[in-house]
């Protein structure tokens, strides 16, 4: 992939122009189209990253997942008032109206994961069924969605999905008073993938023995503000779960909070995990094989 450069945008300068870490490659519509169209093979998973923590999912029998699509700038205006600027510097890769997903699923209601401009333009396709912890489900109802539309997910509880596709909850520690329903989600597929996303996290010393083991791909917040992991105690809970690929997130989007996803590769090295880091491309989509155990 590209080496991108995240650290371009100063969040204290309100007077520059934000610059972009890519440009838009792809129009919105037509990418969301090429995601509806995409094959995967039996044994596979193809995932898409969008940045910050949001993730689209698909395999090759089951419904297709979005996971905190940040697909707004909102951040900057709703948080305006405090000193620095969190405004969004990846473009936006599919518009909220563009969106074509069969499952939206948030794992707190943090805005930038639970972005009620997102879902609020979303919700107006009327197809989609919202999936998240109490106070997700409140603000997709805030937001427009229909109480038929939502489904609470707490930790330790499984959702059965179309296509053999079941989703449960996990455990994640609040960063802070504002929610303190965050959790993290497992998602088991029908050809034996296992995806985990640990969502917003920060550390606790129980945090190693609540969560899931020894799944095959495991997306992690790395960027260490605002209470998040960093990436040493990132790479500290990848050895304790054991997966065969980490993937790191939550470093690229808000110019207030970015990092790089080599400091993770190199805290795996220093903690003596085996797991392969993968850091994902944007628009491009990134294939998982169960079978051969790698990902193209």
């Amino acid at each position: 992939m590209p080496r991108y450069q995240f650290t371009r945008n100063d969040p204290y300068d309100w007077e520059a122009q934000i610059q972009l870490v890519l440009p838009q490659l792809v129009p919105s519509r037509a990418y969301m189209e090429s995601i509806r169209a995409f094959e995967v093979a039996s044994d596979g998973l193809a995932i898409w990253f969008l940045g910050q923590n949001g993730f689209i999912l698909k395999s090759a029998k089951g419904p297709l997942i979005g996971i905190d699509l940040y697909l707004t700038n909102s951040c900057a205006t709703l948080f305006a008032h405090l000193p620095y600027r969190l405004d969004r510097q990846l473009p936006i890769f599919i518009e909220p109206e563009d969106l074509d997903i069969d499952f939206f699923v948030t794992t707190h209601s943090h805005d930038d994961h639970a972005d009620p401009e997102t879902i609020h333009r979303f919700a107006t396709r009327g197809r989609a069924q919202f999936v998240g912890p109490w106070e997700s489900v409140e603000k997709y109802k805030r937001c427009g969605v229909t109480e038929s539309a939502c489904r609470i997910l707490h930790p330790n509880q499984s959702i059965e999905l179309p296509g053999a596709t079941r989703i449960t909850g996990a455990f994640a520690l609040p960063t802070d008073n504002t929610d303190l329903n965050h959790i993290g989600i497992l998602i088991s597929f029908a050809n034996g993938i296992t995806f985990y996303n640990t969502g917003d996290t920060a550390h606790c010393e129980l945090l190693d023995s609540l969560i899931p083991k020894d799944v095959d791909l495991c997306a992690i917040c790395i960027n260490g503000g605002f209470h998040n992991l960093d990436p040493l105690q990132a790479a500290r809970l990848v050895r304790a779960i054991n997966p065969a690929v980490a993937i790191p997130c939550h470093y690229d989007m808000m110019i207030n909070n970015i990092g790089h996803p080599d400091a993770l590769r190199t805290a795996l090295g220093l903690v003596g995990s085996m797991a392969r880091m993968e850091v994902l491309d944007y628009y491009r989509p990134w294939v998982f094989r169960k079978k051969q155990g790698l990902g193209t």
